[in-house]
């Protein structure tokens, strides 16, 4: 297992709630910005997510973020849906994100969830993530070899207490992406 992808045991969300807590915290005093501004122009933040069925019984969903502001902190919060579909892992090895020092994840098995925070800094001195587009994180996902391989789905979600689809900048305004959910190539044609 790489150094930089994730397993959450179960002793440690605890400790996940309380920098979840600590982090609604932070983002309820936010003012929300939406995926379009007050006078209906549209703001390029989006969150896009790629399925891609790895093999009989493996998906992979790669998350991406296009941002025009800088990122201080990110609340990404996933439903998936499938059944006997489980999350496996998240890894963030050669993203956007990967310098970044607070990468969690809190994944719910029974209601099909996963709440991911990114922090870029705690008082080391690490930047802000900067405009751009590219992927921010994988997702792995293990489910039965005989599912449809169109059977895992996903969509944007409300996590209690306080955790939705949202990004932060230094000077704590909150930006509303657009979500979406973006085809995967398709696999080349076997002659």
């Amino acid at each position: 297992m790489s150094a930089m992808t994730c397993r959450v045991p179960t002793s440690k969300r605890a400790v996940l709630t309380a920098i979840f807590l600590l982090l609604a915290s932070l983002l309820l005093g936010t003012r929300p910005v939406d995926a379009t501004d007050t006078v209906g122009n549209s703001v390029p933040e989006r969150v896009s997510v790629q399925i891609q069925r790895t093999d009989s019984a493996h998906w992979l969903a790669t998350v991406t973020l296009t941002n025009a502001e800088i990122i201080a902190a990110m609340t990404l919060p996933f439903r998936w849906s499938g059944r006997g579909i489980l999350i496996d892992s998240v890894s963030y090895v050669q993203t956007r994100v990967e310098y970044f020092a607070l990468k969690t994840f809190l994944p719910d098995s029974a209601a099909q969830t996963i709440l991911i925070g990114l922090v870029p800094d705690l008082g080391m001195g690490l930047p802000p993530l900067e405009p751009g587009e590219g992927t921010i994180l994988r997702m792995y996902y293990t489910g039965h070899s005989s599912a449809p391989a169109t059977s895992l789905r996903m969509d944007t979600t409300f996590i209690r207490p306080h955790n939705t689809l949202q990004l932060v900048t230094p000077d704590v305004r909150s930006i509303v992406p657009r979500f979406e959910v973006v085809a995967a190539p398709s696999p080349p044609v076997q002659q």
